[in-house]
């Protein structure tokens, strides 16, 4: 049997490595903390063994979610474009994450022995921290919104690559043109005949019946 823990040198198996152990975690403490006896059991008349064990399942998970986030930034590709501005949010958000639930963990452990004074003090400090890593969440994504506009401009050209060109034959040289050519750039042949309306003098295609500015009856 390993004498040490098995952790693949991939970024991304480690991340799913520590997701499942994270969340098989939570499931198993919550389990345990289901049970009868957890509820009945104190300690210093103050916590149940259920909600101790539960609360150290949220630290160890809090934990797992930290080295989570190393792997996970670490398996995200580092060339521009969508990816680039995701590994430059990830921290951040990471530390955006770890500061509310850590707080609200350090909150339960406090509560019995804090007064009103105590409290208010606690909750300006955690307050103060969250918006502080917002901030910094904010300020991360402005300096990254370029890698989107590229995202943006690589997606267009992609799809405008998928739209299929209209082309027609020169009458003249017979060679591949576009179909809205007015003249041949193999031979400089006309390819159709433009008019325009006796009336507005507008200028009119070869198949219209009525002048779209005048009514004018072009076909007679």
């Amino acid at each position: 049997m390993p004498t040490t823990l098995y952790q693949s040198n991939n970024p991304g198996q480690r991340a799913a490595q520590h997701l499942f152990t994270l969340i098989l975690i939570l499931v198993v403490a919550k389990l345990i903390s289901w049970i009868p006896v957890m509820n009945h059991l104190q300690l210093a008349d103050t916590f149940t063994a259920a909600e101790i064990i539960w609360f150290s399942a949220k630290f160890a998970a809090l934990i797992i979610f930290f080295y989570f986030s190393r792997a996970t930034i670490a398996a995200i590709p580092a060339r521009a474009g969508i990816a680039s501005f995701l590994r430059n949010i990830a921290e951040p958000i990471t530390l955006l994450v770890i500061v509310i639930i850590s707080q609200e963990l350090l909150w339960q452990l406090l509560t019995p022995f804090v007064k009103d004074a105590g409290e208010t003090i606690y909750f300006s400090l955690a307050v103060l921290a969250i918006i502080s890593a917002s901030i910094w969440l904010v300020v991360k994504a402005y300096q990254a919104m370029p890698y989107l506009f590229e995202t943006q401009q690589n997606i267009g050209t992609y799809f405008a690559r998928l739209i299929p060109n209209r082309h027609m034959l020169c009458t003249n040289c017979g060679q591949n043109i576009q179909s809205n050519a007015v003249f041949c750039c193999h031979c400089g042949h006309k390819t159709r005949e433009e008019s325009s309306c006796t009336t507005c003098g507008q200028a009119l295609s070869a198949d219209e019946k009525f002048c779209a500015h005048c009514g004018t009856k072009t076909i007679e």
